[in-house]
């Protein structure tokens, strides 16, 4: 198979736009220099044409001014000037041709009064503008001014003709004979600058159509060998293409007849397989002929019972098939030859008309029974894991309501500042608790509902704390927030010592009071905000010089969280806390 890629492709694609690129430029010229030969030769032809216009003006001028002479009559003088302005046509058409920007009209009427035909003015034109530096053309020119310079002279022997007869009476016939004689030598002058004139234009003529003759003869040559070699290459091309496209398809019957998945091409309006890859035969032990023949409800004859209505309405739609409706890839189980269940995963791709409407279906269906039984193993695994991580999880709930009850037994028989730093230790036991009965009781075994977790440890404290003398109103306003375990217990044990701090400390001498707790997301991550109305504290007070434990406590769970604590005081005393969610936390 012929490979041609990198600069070596390159440089072959680069020589045949050259030498076709090449061969349109020669065609091109050829056309322009074929063009303008047709043109220059109809520019010459005009201008001998023209030619002899202007001798035969010349010679019945002359014709007129002899009869006038011999017969006086002023009739053959008025017709000896009105001859002469097909001349002076010309001549002012020459005048106007030699000026840089000359006036076309005035070019045009010129040549119409020479008599020369409208259609061949502007050849005139053009040979005279393209080539007067041409010597040939450049003496005809010089010719044809020194032939209005003669005119100009026979045109002033004529008048001063005309005057002395108009002013003497009688004229002698030796002066006839003299005028004559003059007329006779202005005559053979203009003759002679006319074949000169016409022996010019064609001699132009024949150095045009010699130069227009070899070029077309090289230009044709040329034309010739670029059609041979380009034809030639397209004939090496065509076989070499020919042989690639073989081994091409060899390669693809190769992957076709050795794939172990299952390649087809199905036609939606017979709803039977163009053809299916030899590996069906390996895979579900039929034969080719079998799926061909069986189209769409072969396969579902063969198709697992669970998985044949679902595919029986994505069948259905193949009728009306829209974009949404066709599925890219399904699964489902079919039946072997030998009666065994396979998984199959069919990847497939819609193939549409020159219309746009769905006309077939390509391809290709993997056995994926070994993956699916793995999948089963890791979901019965995972399974396992989950039940085992709730039990632990129960284990751990169980094992620290054991030790607050081993320090309620404590309490007895020790005095009441023992019995309070036992019970705030009972209290930091249940949060921390709390947090494994939430993870037990959870679908995902990693996330807490934050929001429940502070419902619940609030309502357990305010329980430890609640009486007849006092009425502490508890407002809780939190937003569902997720967290994990990491995060859960620091936030709980925070939380415990600022709601107990509250009850111990702010409310202390009160009836009555409230306690606001809030949860909420701010500009700076997630805002926890215990505020009560109590008693305040000192004014000088700064946590980071506390030494009791409640605070020294607060201050190293805020900073294992990550978390920046506020303390605010006015009518309410207030504990700020920001912190940020880990990546896999959120709301």
């Amino acid at each position: 198979m012929l490979i041609i890629t990198g600069e070596g492709k390159l440089d072959v694609d680069r020589k045949i736009i050259g030498v076709v690129s090449f061969g349109l430029l020669c065609a091109l010229l050829l056309i322009l220099m074929v063009n303008l030969s047709i043109n220059t030769s109809s520019g010459v032809r005009a201008y001998i044409a023209g030619e002899a216009y202007w001798a035969k003006a010349q010679k019945e001028a002359g014709i007129h001014l002899s009869n006038y002479i011999i017969t006086e009559n002023p009739e053959e003088y008025k017709y000896f000037k009105s001859v002469l302005r097909v001349i002076e046509g010309y001549r002012i058409a020459r005048e106007e041709l030699q000026k840089e920007n000359f006036d076309y009209e005035i070019v045009f009427e010129g040549f119409i009064a020479g008599k020369n035909h409208p259609d061949d003015v502007r050849d005139m034109v053009n040979l005279f503008r393209r080539f007067q530096d041409i010597s040939h053309v450049k003496k005809a020119i010089e010719i044809w001014k020194s032939g209005d310079s003669k005119i100009e002279e026979f045109r002033s022997f004529a008048a001063s003709i005309h005057s002395k007869i108009q002013n003497n009476s009688t004229v002698s016939d030796a002066q006839k004979t003299r005028w004559m004689e003059e007329l006779e030598i202005l005559d053979h002058e203009l003759t002679d600058l006319e074949y000169s004139f016409s022996l010019a234009m064609g001699n132009m003529a024949r150095l045009v159509n010699e130069i227009f003759w070899w070029t077309t003869i090289t230009l044709g040559l040329i034309l010739i060998f670029v059609g041979t070699w380009i034809t030639s290459r397209f004939y090496r091309s065509t076989h070499i293409w020919t042989q690639s496209l073989k081994e091409s398809e060899q390669q693809l019957k190769n992957v076709f007849d050795n794939s172990k998945d299952v390649l087809y091409k199905l036609d939606l309006s017979t709803r039977k397989y163009v053809f299916v890859s030899p590996a069906v035969e390996s895979m579900l032990g039929y034969d080719e002929e079998q799926f061909a023949d069986g189209g769409v409800n072969f396969i579902l004859s063969i198709m697992h019972p669970e998985d044949r209505d679902h595919m029986s309405k994505v069948v259905e739609k193949y009728d009306n098939l829209k974009d949404g409706d066709f599925l890219p890839s399904t699964e489902f189980r079919l039946q072997d030859s030998s009666g065994n269940w396979k998984w199959v995963s069919n990847v497939r791709s819609l193939i549409r008309n020159e219309h746009g409407e769905p006309e077939a279906i390509i391809g290709a269906v993997r056995d994926i029974s070994t993956q699916k039984e793995q999948e089963e193993k890791i979901k019965e695994s995972l399974k396992e894991k989950e039940l085992l991580l709730k039990e632990i999880h129960h284990r751990v709930k169980n094992n620290l309501a054991i030790i607050s009850s081993l320090l309620e037994l404590q309490k007895d028989g020790v005095n009441e500042d023992v019995q309070n730093i036992l019970s705030s230790s009972q209290a930091r036991i249940k949060s921390i608790a709390k947090v494994h009965e939430k993870l037990y009781e959870s679908t995902t075994l990693s996330e807490i509902p934050l929001d429940t977790y502070i419902i619940e440890i609030t309502e357990e404290i305010e329980k430890a704390y609640s009486s007849k003398e006092k009425e502490i109103e508890i407002i809780i306003d939190v937003h569902p927030i997720t967290i994990n375990i990491n995060s859960a217990i620091p936030i709980g044990l925070i939380l415990n010592e600022l709601i107990n701090n509250a009850f111990k400390h702010s409310y202390k001498d009160y009836e009555s009071g409230i306690l606001k707790i809030k949860l909420q997301k701010s500009p700076e991550g997630i805002e926890l905000l215990v505020e009560s109305d109590g008693n305040k504290m000192d004014s000088n007070f700064d946590i980071t010089k506390s030494d009791s434990l409640g605070m020294t406590l607060i201050k190293v769970l805020v900073k294992r969280i990550n978390g920046r604590l506020e303390i605010e005081q006015d009518d309410w005393t207030r504990f700020k806390i920001f912190f940020e969610l880990n990546e896999n936390e959120g709301g």
